[in-house]
């Protein structure tokens, strides 16, 4: 293959499938998945976080590059996993039969290590995996809120009931039949899976809910406009009511850029949530709601209400558009008619100037040829005298005629030159 010119992306491609690799468990086993929120800039934060456990602890390091990392103290281990915005820490250890269901998994690690984890902690979650437990033990913790189901052709059962408990975790007890190591660390993967991605899925829950009370607002002042387009105004009222609606489409798709990226990622863990309850391949246990159940008659409505609003804003932008683009095309005729009227009335005063200018140009050769001929009867009445018998009186009446003749020529042939010019 070293002849070859290879995709300089083939390598991170093939190890994505690679990339997230479940972990093994034996029984009993406890493990809890924090995820902390530190947005899309936060990855070197929890990369150096997770560098500096390894090297207090003495393992190796992730790389310069490196989107998740793994590590083993001996009694208990960590993985960490980077995803778009926020980073998983799942700590698993083996479980204390002394203590059943009352454990998390991160007890062990440095207390001030887990204190400064970096964003914000969003899900706080812990497995009990065991072998050979009872149902009944279970669910007498669990009471009558208690969701479960069977999973994998009834391999294994899993319950919870989604409450916090005094320390602020949720809890899912899995309990599997048979010693599969790989097959209960799929589970346990699965089942820690769909609590992140439901979370982080709800996150857009709250954003709608404010967005909801924003867009209310706009699609009120959106509708007053349009009641005020139906009536008809002058020009100047027309470009305020234009003026307006640029600053309400301003604010709506300044919502539409605030809200698009987390209703798009809500949608998009939600899909990853039903993708991995049907991969555990349900089957209802003990008359108990099961989790895909659960999710339609919680977590979907949620998430409804996400893509209403989310329809709703593009809705809005485009009915602002629509409006603004019938009021310019008013203030366009409008513009167009008092064009119009202006340049008829233009026409008019070019009409009259241009008597006016034939008028003053009449008047010029009267006056021009009044003084040239005045001129000439100066000289005519010179000659008189210079020479008896010459009559000037009748001189100046034979040359005047001649004389307005050739001013009138002279000034028609100035001003079609200059009109000629000014249709250049």
């Amino acid at each position: 293959m070293t002849r070859w010119h290879l995709h300089p992306e083939r390598d991170a491609l093939l190890a994505e499938a690679h990339a997230r690799p479940y972990t093994p468990l034996g029984c009993p086993t406890v493990a809890t998945r924090l995820a902390t929120v530190s947005g899309e800039a936060g990855l070197a934060a929890d990369r150096a976080h997770m560098t500096a456990l390894c090297r207090r602890l003495g393992q190796a390091e992730p790389g310069p590059d490196s989107r998740w990392s793994a590590l083993d103290a001996g009694q208990w281990s960590l993985r960490w996993e980077r995803h778009t915005e926020f980073s998983t820490w799942t700590f698993f250890r083996a479980s204390d039969r002394a203590h059943p269901f009352l454990e998390n998994a991160h007890d062990r690690a440095p207390k001030d290590w887990l204190a400064d984890l970096p964003g914000e902690l969003l899900v706080a979650t812990t497995l009990d995996l065991r072998a050979g437990e009872s149902v009944s033990s279970v669910s007498a913790l669990l009471g009558g809120d208690a969701i479960g189901a069977r999973l994998l052709d009834a391999t294994a059962s899993v319950f919870t009931d989604l409450r916090p408990d005094a320390e602020g975790f949720t809890r899912y007890f899995l309990l599997v039949s048979g010693d599969d190591p790989a097959r209960a660390g799929r589970l346990a993967l699965a089942l820690l899976e769909v609590e992140t991605y439901r979370m982080m899925a709800l996150l857009a829950f709250p954003v709608a809910r404010d967005a909801g009370r924003e867009l209310a607002r706009i699609e009120v002042a959106a509708s007053e406009l349009a009641a005020q387009l139906a009536r008809e105004s002058g020009v100047d009222e027309d470009r305020k009511l234009l003026a307006r609606l640029v600053v309400l489409a301003g604010e709506a798709e300044a919502l539409n850029a605030r809200t698009s990226f987390r209703f798009g990622a809500g949608r998009a863990y939600h899909e990853i949530v039903h993708d991995r309850i049907a991969a555990l391949r349900e089957a209802p246990a003990a008359g108990l709601q099961t989790f895909s159940s659960f999710m339609e008659r919680r977590l979907a409505p949620a998430m409804r209400t996400c893509d209403t609003v989310a329809a709703r804003e593009r809705e809005v932008i485009d009915r602002i558009a629509r409006t603004g683009q019938m009021l310019s095309t008013r203030v366009e005729v409008a513009a167009s008619a008092s064009s119009a009227s202006l340049l008829a009335s233009m026409d008019r005063r070019a009409q009259v100037q241009l008597r006016l200018q034939r008028l003053v140009e009449g008047l010029s050769v009267a006056a021009i040829s009044y003084y040239m001929i005045s001129l000439l009867a100066y000289v005519f009445k010179a000659a008189e005298h210079a020479r008896p018998g010459f009559d000037a009186t009748l001189s100046i009446g034979i040359v005047a005629p001649f004389v307005v003749v050739g001013v009138w020529s002279i000034m028609h042939r100035v001003a079609n030159r200059l009109e000629a010019e000014a249709h250049r």
